[in-house]
């Protein structure tokens, strides 16, 4: 089905859609490869997300536990600190928090809420 979309032909402008495959996009084998490779990285990403939505929830656990130490230095305390320390340092939850920064900032793709989870995240690993 075409639809002409207006103008002049004769100055360049409209046409008609659908003709002569105007809209298709070519692509050659490489490009190809870097489509599925953009769909691998958007799956990584939804796992990416999960890792650091079980590491937040985690250390708000650890964190609210530590709250409830009423600011007194103890064994406890100093626990609960290495192990919110240890969680945000993890190898794997950094790797995914790397995959969802580019140049310091939160990926595009994100929600609104996934993005404040990527600065929260950040803000707790630099301040470890």
């Amino acid at each position: 089905m075409c639809q002409y979309s207006g103008g002049q032909a004769i100055s360049g402008q409209g046409g008609f859609y659908g003709s002569g495959g105007a809209r298709s996009l070519q692509v050659d084998n490489d490009e190809q490869h870097s489509t599925e490779d953009k769909r691998h990285r958007m799956l990584a990403l939804a796992a990416d997300v999960e890792n650091l939505s079980r590491v937040v929830a985690e250390a708000e656990a650890l964190e609210q536990k530590l709250l409830d130490e009423d600011d007194v230095v103890s064994s406890k305390s100093i626990e609960l600190k290495a192990s919110i320390k240890k969680l945000m340092t993890d190898p794997s939850m950094l790797e995914s928090l790397n995959r969802l920064e580019v140049q310091g900032q939160p990926v595009w793709g994100l929600s609104s809420q996934e993005r404040e989870m990527v600065a929260l995240c950040r803000y707790k690993v630099n301040n470890c």
